[in-house]
């Protein structure tokens, strides 16, 4: 017998490109096409939280830029350094490069446990997220980490939301891992910014998975070390990243790859890419509408 249809959509992490994801929510609304449970990992668990609480695309991305836009967000300090918005000349990577020629970052890693203090992070996520629960959530919700701890994936589906997406947000060295029930848990994004596998945590019928991860920048110089660590941990992640992204049956992928996770400049730009992408799709995602099948999932010995 085959089971109802449950459609799960996944949303990977990529910074100011999660905005996108906006765009593609927007059009699964408009097409009748239902959310029955989601995953999302970085700012796709800020975001999938969002929509998990309050089921309403358009109005939570009319609150989501708005802030981005405010005077709050723009003269808070550590915003200005973390979420630069003038561009490509100055971003969060060459500020942390130029703090390396400083000493200043290099310093930090041998003394403390991260780059930044935890409440800088915590401040961001304590504006974007709601202090709610995971019983608070309208459809089922599941954000990834990582336990440094133990080398493991962990799915987090209860306690609290804003401390699960602070977990799946601290990218690990730049911020402090999250203590949740003796685990140290981090950003699992780093070595899966689709996490579709973790989807299979609802039975869903269908995957929709939407990839805003960086593309592989084929033009950019390789002069020094630390551009070709940076070019073969980007390759490496590449790889395992299409290794995820192939188990969904609909992939959905705004063309958003070349913009910095930390270039918040054109944030209208970003949600309608999400849209542009979703419509491309278009009759794939019409196509799981009344549809049921079974999936089946290899488990881990």
């Amino acid at each position: 017998m085959a089971r109802k249809e449950r459609t799960c959509i996944v949303l990977g992490g990529g910074g100011s490109r999660g905005l996108s994801h906006l765009g593609v929510l927007q059009v699964l609304e408009r097409e009748g096409i239902p959310v029955h449970s989601i995953v999302g990992t970085s700012v796709g668990a800020i975001v999938g939280a969002g929509y998990a609480l309050e089921p309403d695309a358009i109005g939570i991305t009319r609150r989501a830029l708005a802030y981005l836009k405010s005077a709050d967000f723009k003269n808070d300090t550590f915003k200005k350094v973390l979420l630069r918005s003038e561009g490509a000349q100055t971003n969060f990577f060459k500020n942390i490069i130029s703090g390396i020629r400083k000493s200043y970052v290099f310093s930090n890693l041998l003394r403390k446990p991260s780059i930044f203090p935890a409440e800088h992070l915590e401040g961001v996520i304590a504006d974007l997220v709601p202090d709610k629960s995971f019983s608070d959530v309208v459809i089922p919700f599941a954000v990834p980490a990582l336990d440094i701890r133990s080398g493991r994936d962990v799915l987090l589906t209860q306690g609290s939301l804003r401390k699960a997406v602070l977990a799946s947000c601290s990218l690990p060295g730049f911020f402090p891992p999250v203590e949740i029930d003796g685990m140290l848990l981090a950003d699992a994004g780093v070595i899966g910014p689709v996490p579709v596998n973790a989807a299979k945590r609802f039975e869903p019928t269908a995957i929709i998975a939407v990839d805003i991860s960086s593309q592989i920048d084929q033009d950019m110089p390789i002069v020094r070390g630390l551009d070709a660590i940076l070019r073969v941990e980007a390759i490496a992640g590449r790889r395992m990243n299409e290794v995820e992204v192939s188990k969904a049956d609909v992939v959905i992928r705004p063309h958003v790859g070349k913009k910095y996770w930390s270039d918040f400049s054109d944030l209208d730009a970003i949600v309608t890419e999400g849209i542009l992408a979703a419509e491309e799709k278009i009759s794939e995602l019409r196509a799981l509408k009344g549809r049921s099948r079974f999936l089946f999932w290899k488990t881990s010995s």
